[in-house]
């Protein structure tokens, strides 16, 4: 099976600022793809990053200027790397309350876009959404009637839509203190918080996640099923319950058979009566 992984840059990184984590891109895909892959192989088509440039003025100030070196060197580390690809929309500037608002512009339509194109043509077969918007739902909804599996990584319940988490096949969790990041000696441990269960065990759904797996510990887990422990019976006193007998009746609206012995009997029994009766011997 083939997957795509799609990630609103912007999101991701409102993320990895909230939490002062500098990620190690390297790592992030199999990262990412460690999950699904503890249950079937799964081969990797493309990271698509959803990304815009700073904004620029007419006449550059020097921050502008050295928040778009820092940008070009970002797109760079990224293009860099196997089977990533970068797709850029733009930040608008506007006026709200006498105040600039920067608005990233073509980056929710990209992402759609991008997803429901390989879900169609059947490029993939499995799609990885770093998101949070509500916006990506109807993208979400076309991929999954083309047959597509669909995971959803996101930060906090309080950074992600519920209709986005509802509608995913899956849900994971970022655990922020094994997430792959840089100079990280001993490497991500590619582990995860669950919180979605698989369908069939849709009871009893919160936001808030159900814990914290391995990706070994869940592979082991579909190996083993747990076996149920037998109740103990229970010492009962008193003479035993009779067995009920369940006694099925036909209606009919026939009279019942009677033998030729049973109606000699009945005709000798009227007999005597009818002596008695007349008073005849």
């Amino acid at each position: 099976m083939r997957a795509a992984i799609f990630i609103d840059g912007g999101y991701i990184q409102t993320q990895l600022k909230t939490h002062a984590v500098e990620a190690d891109y390297a790592e992030l895909a199999d990262f990412l793809l460690s999950p699904p892959r503890a249950s079937f192989p799964l081969d990797l088509l493309r990271c698509y990053y959803y990304y815009c440039a700073p904004y620029m003025s007419p006449e550059p100030t020097e921050d502008e200027l050295k928040r778009m070196d820092t940008h070009n060197k970002f797109v760079a580390q990224i293009e860099s790397l196997g089977r990533w690809a970068m797709r850029l929309g733009k930040l608008q500037k506007r006026w709200e309350n006498q105040r600039e608002v920067y608005e990233q512009k073509r980056v929710d339509v990209l992402l759609s876009v991008d997803l429901v194109r390989h879900a169609a043509a059947g490029h993939i077969q499995h799609a990885i959404l770093v998101a949070g918007d509500s916006d990506f739902i109807p993208a979400v909804e076309a991929a999954k009637e083309h047959g597509v599996t669909v995971t959803l990584w996101c930060g906090n319940a309080n950074t992600v839509h519920k209709d986005l988490i509802a509608l995913a096949d899956e849900v994971y969790v970022f655990d922020w203190a094994e997430f792959p990041r840089v100079n990280d000696a001993e490497g991500p441990q590619k582990k995860y918080k669950r919180r979605r269960r698989r369908r069939g065990n849709r009871g009893g759904q919160t936001a808030g996640g159900d814990g914290e797996d391995s990706a070994e510990g869940n592979a082991a887990a579909r190996e083993a099923p747990i076996a149920a422990e037998p109740r103990p019976r229970q010492a009962q006193s008193g003479p035993a319950p009779q067995k009920r007998v369940r006694i099925q009746t036909h209606s009919s609206p026939h009279r019942a058979v009677v033998s030729p012995r049973e109606k000699q009997e009945q005709k000798s029994s009227w007999r005597d009566r009818l002596r008695r009766l007349t008073g005849l011997s």
